[in-house]
């Protein structure tokens, strides 16, 4: 049972980060109707997704959770803008979620984003949007750090440092040197003249 839960919410997850990425897609502008049409089909899934989590945590009847007033829905929307993650206010409004777990949501978010610039700055092969589509899992902060800890490792195993020279592939490198050496020598003391 908690397994089917699990993947009820996994499954809400991806259907509200569809959401999230079709208002950002459309921001400053008016969705196409293919993007309107896959946004509304993605908050029916969400919608549908709620009930069946309901259902699978024992309610017998579907109740919303939290009501939102026009206020509240629009200081999420502000926390989401001034956080830096304007998409997920499509993802934390759809879920209903209060005000004071919206603040602990964007923050969260807002760090995770840090952690990934930041890791970036030394391998810029990590994607941009890592801290997102792990939050999007359902991943947290730590599990995100954790990750950026183990792609970093990784990059530093493969690169080889050394403190020395290496040798000349050919092994004629100290021969070729000790000959030039002794040319140079010859020249200054007279004993060659150039050619």
């Amino acid at each position: 049972m908690a397994a089917d839960l699990a993947a009820l919410r996994r499954d809400r997850a991806k259907a509200s980060a569809v959401m999230s990425e079709l208002v950002a897609a459309a921001r400053g502008r008016s969705m196409t109707d293919d993007e309107s049409s896959k946004f509304e089909t993605a908050a029916a899934d969400v919608a549908r997704l709620d009930g069946e989590i309901t259902a699978a945590e024992g309610k017998t009847t579907v109740e919303t959770a939290t009501t939102l007033t026009r206020v509240d829905a629009a200081e999420i929307a502000r926390l989401c803008v001034t956080g830096g993650v304007p998409t997920m206010a499509a993802t934390l409004l759809a879920e209903g979620v209060s005000v004071e777990d919206a603040k602990k949501r964007v923050a969260a978010a807002g760090e995770a984003a840090n952690l990934v610039a930041l890791a970036r700055t030394k391998d810029p092969s990590i994607p941009v949007d890592l801290a997102t589509t792990m939050l999007a899992e359902g991943k947290g902060v730590e599990d995100i750090r954790v990750a950026l800890f183990d792609k970093l490792v990784a990059g530093e195993a493969k690169t080889e440092i050394t403190s020395h020279i290496p040798p000349d592939a050919s092994g004629s490198a100290g021969a070729a040197a000790a000959t030039a050496s002794m040319e140079r020598e010859a020249k200054r003391a007279g004993l060659k003249k150039d050619a």
